[in-house]
């Protein structure tokens, strides 16, 4: 944690920082609940108010304070773009002003704070709530290597290939691609046939790191990511070059133009105006795939990760995660009246996301309150079937790395640096950064 600190007190903006709520502030600690006062609760957020799984969670607490006539709220600070909001979750907690809710991955900053001890582990939260409905990658998503878990999870997510049908047709696509060669045939032919083949945004780390993973994953499973991240595999062996090159292709022939710099609704409006005709993306973004009966609109079909000569796993085993999970500080959790509202969230949440949001929740849920739709049991039916899930890179690997592998990856898919080059780097970071991260 000294490492943030040292780094961070420098630029801290002590009045930009008072809607999260200081050691003074007595919100969500004092008064409230049920004494008349409202007591207010803090949840610094990447969801947008559009987001299903916030619209879930609000409509849950607004549902609690409605039916049990709770005293409280939760107000909400929203910074979508991750590395803006990375950088104010390291400011608070290096000035110990930390929310009582915040957004967090199962990554190294997260520990970092945790080993400070101001959060909760969320196995202890489920089990002193008594709270049994967590699917295995709600549970085990976000934890740690040292075993631990601090983020509560909301989504149940599977990354698929979707494309538009008719884009297809009139580039006289026929068939979707099962190998990554047949991608790159694909993707050349809608090139061809002047059609923008790749939907994709570049601001963030993981859309981009995505595409480098894909092939390491079929290749060598989790394998290599973990032995990457400690050094003991590196991005200049064969497979990572392998990696590196296709990613470099991509970028250069078959991504949207301005990948570089497009945010993620960029890249939405991209796909969903017709522009491009492929976007990479997980099941969060059902909701737009699907109509109000919840099967697929007519136009949208998907395929699934494409495989590779050797590939060690099948066509189901892809990118499953549970979506950006959230934190819970032990100073929140010590108030009586926030543990009743986040038993109550946690215990409506699942019906509402999937009924009311379209989203499938990181918990089981009942399933006769509504129809099924062709697509939710093909979806429920792969996550079934899920033996293997790929591992994040921008997640697993240290937070000093993960920085300058962002900012290379760009350079790659530019063309500025080959991948010789990107893979030295990479392997430079890790061999600085990792030691200070993990014990091997």
């Amino acid at each position: 944690m000294k490492r943030l600190i040292c780094a961070l007190l420098s630029v801290l903006m002590v009045g930009s920082l008072a809607a999260c709520g200081s050691s003074d502030d007595k919100s969500g600690s004092e008064g409230g609940g049920q004494t008349g006062e409202t007591k207010t609760f803090n949840w610094l957020t990447v969801r947008n108010e559009d987001s299903p799984a916030r619209k879930a969670q609000e409509s849950s607490i607004k549902e609690y304070i409605e039916k049990e006539g709770a005293n409280v709220e939760v107000k909400y600070e929203v910074i979508t773009d991750r590395p803006s909001y990375y950088q104010k979750v390291k400011i608070l907690a290096s000035s110990n002003e930390l929310p009582h809710l915040f957004d967090a991955e199962g990554d190294t900053l997260t520990q970092e704070i945790a080993e400070t001890g101001v959060l909760m582990e969320v196995d202890d939260i489920y089990k002193d709530l008594d709270y049994d409905r967590m699917l295995n990658i709600g549970l085990n998503y976000g934890r740690l290597d040292n075993g631990k878990n601090y983020c509560l999870a909301w989504e149940n997510n599977l990354e698929y290939f979707w494309y538009h049908k008719d884009l297809f047709e009139q580039a006289g696509v026929t068939k979707t691609p099962e190998t990554f060669d047949e991608l790159m045939e694909v993707c050349q032919t809608l090139k061809e046939a002047d059609i923008t083949p790749i939907a994709v945004w570049g601001n963030e780390a993981w859309p981009l790191l995505r595409w480098m993973a894909f092939i390491p994953f079929r290749l060598q499973g989790n394998d290599y990511i973990e032995s990457l991240k400690v050094g003991d595999a590196k991005m200049s062996d064969p497979v990572g070059i392998q990696a590196a090159e296709f990613f470099q292709e991509m970028a250069e022939n078959y991504f949207m133009p301005g990948w570089s710099t497009a945010s993620a609704s960029d890249a939405r409006e991209a796909f969903f105006n017709g522009s491009t005709a492929i976007f990479y993306i997980g099941s969060w973004e059902v909701p737009n795939f699907t109509g109000e009966d919840r099967e697929l609109k007519d136009d949208y079909a998907y395929f699934y990760m494409p495989t590779v000569d050797g590939a060690i796993n099948g066509q189901t085993d892809m990118w499953s995660h549970a979506g950006t999970g959230t934190a819970v500080t032990k100073k929140a959790y010590e108030d009586q009246d926030f543990k009743d509202m986040l038993k109550y969230l946690l215990n409506a949440y699942p019906e509402k996301a999937f009924y009311d949001e379209n989203l499938y929740p990181a918990m089981t849920f009942d399933t006769t309150l509504g129809e099924m739709s062709e697509f939710d049991k093909a979806f429920l039916a792969d996550s079934e079937a899920l033996t293997s899930y790929g591992y994040c890179w921008d997640v697993r690997m240290d937070a000093a790395t993960t920085e300058v592998v962002t900012k290379e990856i760009v350079n790659l898919g530019m063309g500025a640096i080959t991948p010789e080059q990107f893979a030295e780097k990479v392997d430079a970071a890790v061999a600085e950064n990792a030691p200070k991260y993990f014990n091997k």
